[in-house]
C-alpha cells in the first residue's frame, strides 16, 4: 500500500479540481475495484462522477486497491497545491505533456501522473528532503579549497557502482541512484537504494496473511558551497561513513576530503547567557528564545538534568539562577522566530556535529546567525584524527 492520506481527498472539492476525463484515467485501474463498492465510473467524459460515493470509498482504502493508484493519489494530493503550479508546468514542458489552458494544480499533477509518473514521485522526493531535520556535519580538512558548482560532476555511474556494492554486501538488495538537486548555496544528492527486507502481517479481506518486501530509503547529502562541508541525513553509522568517503572520492577526488571534526559548540550560552541569543544583526530573524537545555554534571554517577520553558533565561531570571558553568551542555533547542512565518522553527544543536531544523531556504538565515553567535567553530579541522579513529570503531 502506497502513503496515501484519505483525509487529503476528504472533500468533494479537492477530487472536482481533477478534470474528470483525467481522474477517470487515474481511476481506471481500480473500476472493478470501484464497482464492487457500488460506484461505476463512466466510460467517457462528460458522464457525471458521483463524487460523494467516490469520497466514501477514498475514506476506507484497503489491500484491494491499486497500489499504483493510492501512491499517485498521494503524490497528486501533496504537490496538487497552487504553490507548486509553475513547479509542475515546467515538468509538463520538459516531458511534453499537453496542458489544458484552464488547468488547475491538482489537474496538472494527475496529467503528470498519467502521462510520466516518475518525474512527479521525484519532485515527491526533492520536497521531502526540504522537511529534513537532523543532520550530521563533515567539514573539510582544508577550508579554503571549495570546489565550483559547474565542476561537481552529473554522472554517477562510478559512485552508485561503489554504494551499490556496499549495500549489496549488507543485505540491501540491489540498485542504487544517485539524484542532484543545485540550489542557490547548496548541492543536494538524494540516495535512493533498498533496505533489508521486513515481513509483516497483513489482511486480505478476512484472511490473515504475511506480506514480504524490500523497503526502498532515500538519504540525503548535502555539500555546503559556501562552507565548504558536507552535510548527511541518514539512519546508521555504517551508512554516515560511507557516505562521507565515497562522496570525498568520486566528487573530489579525494575519500577524505571531509573529516569529522567538530562543528558546533554551546560555549556561548555560559559566555555571554543571553546576549548569546542576539539577533538584530541577522536579517529575516526577529527573536530567537532557549527553550531547552540538558546538562551531564562531571563525576555525579552519569546525572543527567534537562529544563524547559517558554523562555529559559526569562524562567532562570525569576528563580535567580543562570546557566550552570560546572556543568557540561549536552543539548539545547531554541526558538527561532523568522520573518513572516507566525510560530519559532525548533532548532536543536548536539555538539560536537548534530544539528537539528527544517532544511528550506530559510536555512541559510539559522546558519548565520549560529555562526555570528559562535555556536559553529570556524577554522581548520584539527580535530579530525582523535574524531574519525571514533567513527571507525563506533
Amino acid at each position: 500500500m502506497g502513503r496515501f492520506n484519505p483525509k487529503s481527498f476528504a472533500q468533494s472539492d479537492l477530487l472536482k479540481t481533477i478534470e474528470p476525463l483525467n481522474l477517470i484515467r487515474l481511476l481506471e485501474p481500480c473500476r472493478a475495484f470501484l464497482e464492487t463498492r457500488g460506484l461505476s465510473l463512466p466510460r467517457e467524459n462528460g458522464s457525471e462522477i458521483d463524487y460523494l460515493k467516490l469520497i466514501g470509498i477514498l475514506a476506507v482504502p484497503d489491500e484491494f486497491m491499486d497500489s499504483h493508484v493510492i501512491e499517485g493519489l498521494h503524490v497528486i494530493g501533496t504537490l496538487g497545491a497552487d504553490e507548486n503550479f509553475d513547479d509542475l508546468l515546467d515538468i509538463a514542458r520538459r516531458n511534453f505533456i499537453d496542458v489544458n489552458l484552464e488547468a488547475t494544480a491538482a489537474d496538472l499533477a494527475a496529467r503528470i501522473w498519467l502521462e510520466a509518473p516518475q518525474t512527479l514521485e521525484m519532485k515527491d522526493r526533492e520536497a521531502g528532503s526540504r522537511h529534513r531535520r537532523k543532520f550530521e556535519s563533515f567539514r573539510a580538512r582544508d577550508r579554503e579549497n571549495v570546489l565550483p558548482l559547474e565542476q561537481l560532476p552529473i554522472q554517477f555511474d562510478a559512485l552508485e557502482e561503489d554504494l551499490e556494492r556496499w549495500f549489496i554486501a549488507r543485505k540491501r538488495g540491489v540498485g542504487c541512484r544517485v539524484i542532484r538537486i543545485d540550489l542557490l548555496n547548496e548541492v543536494r544528492f538524494l540516495v535512493q537504494h533498498g533496505d533489508p527486507f521486513k515481513r509483516q502481517p497483513s489482511r486480505k479481506g478476512a484472511q490473515s496473511t504475511c506480506t514480504y518486501f524490500r523497503p526502498e530509503k532515500t538519504d540525503l547529502v548535502i555539500y555546503d558551497l559556501v562552507n565548504n562541508e558536507l552535510r548527511i541525513n541518514t539512519r546508521t553509522l555504517g551508512e554516515l561513513r560511507l557516505y562521507r568517503e565515497m562522496f570525498g572520492k568520486h566528487l573530489f577526488g579525494d575519500p577524505e576530503k571531509f573529516v569529522y571534526a567538530q562543528k558546533y559548540t554551546l560555549l556561548p550560552l555560559k559566555k555571554l547567557g543571553a546576549a548569546a541569543l542576539y539577533c538584530r544583526d541577522v536579517g529575516g530573524i526577529e527573536r530567537v528564545c532557549l527553550k531547552e537545555i540538558e546538562y551531564a554534571w562531571p563525576d555525579a554517577i552519569d546525572h543527567i538534568e534537562r529544563h524547559k520553558a517558554e523562555d529559559m533565561f526569562e524562567a532562570l531570571r525569576r528563580r535567580k539562577r543562570g546557566i550552570e558553568i560546572d556543568a557540561e551542555i549536552r543539548h539545547a533547542v531554541f526558538g527561532v522566530k523568522l520573518a513572516g512565518e507566525k510560530t519559532p522553527r525548533p532548532v536543536l544543536i548536539k555538539p560536537r556535529n548534530i544539528a537539528e531544523y527544517g532544511r528550506g531556504e530559510e536555512a541559510a538565515i539559522i546558519e548565520e546567525w549560529l555562526r555570528a553567535r559562535e555556536f559553529v567553530l570556524v577554522g581548520s579541522a584539527d580535530a579530525y584524527e582523535e574524531v574519525d579513529s571514533f567513527m571507525a570503531v563506533a
